[in-house]
């Protein structure tokens, strides 16, 4: 599955097995291995992680 931003595309493979937050990065953890991923503003970052949360399920 796959997130797009701002015609910018991030592929998740899920399940999620963590996701943790620190200001404009979200690091989590996939069936493929460990990512981070970095965005511009604050509020992107943590859309993209309530996004995460909520296909997890």
């Amino acid at each position: 599955m796959s997130y797009n931003m701002n015609g910018h595309e991030i592929s998740v493979s899920f399940p999620v097995n963590s996701i943790s937050s620190n200001k404009n990065s979200i690091a989590f953890t996939d069936s493929l291995g460990k990512n981070k991923k970095t965005f511009s503003k604050r509020i992107e970052a943590l859309n993209f992680m309530k996004w995460l949360i909520s296909a997890n399920k």
